[in-house]
């Protein structure tokens, strides 16, 4: 049998941050936590190092100087997405803002309602 190799998704680390806080804010209990542990499993992590460091500070810098408003949290998030050259996936529309600093894509999902 051949072997196939699944496709994956990174993922920032702070996204995981993000999703783990959430759900101790809103007092989930231990099976929903289950749930999202096991759905966040699906991802490849992505540490920040010092390359991540280095383009989270231009974009800040960047965003400051044009007066865009976002987040250092999703600062972070679009560093992890300039670095590696991918495409940003996202539900939030901040990182439209600073979309044309990341020199890739970035893809807005909507939340649902």
């Amino acid at each position: 049998m051949d072997r196939v190799e699944e496709a994956y998704l990174a993922i920032s680390v702070v996204t995981v941050a993000e999703t783990r806080a959430g759900y101790l804010h809103a007092n989930w209990g231990s099976s929903r936590i289950a749930g999202a542990e096991e759905h966040l499993r699906r991802f490849s992590p992505v540490s920040v190092g010092r390359r991540y460091a280095n383009e989270w500070a231009r974009l800040s810098t960047t965003a400051h100087r044009r007066g865009i408003a976002i987040s250092e949290n999703d600062l972070w998030i679009a560093a992890t997405a300039s670095v590696r050259e991918r495409t940003l996936v996202t539900c939030d529309k901040d990182h439209l803002r600073i979309a044309p600093e990341l020199g890739g894509e970035v893809i807005y999902l909507a939340p649902p309602v």
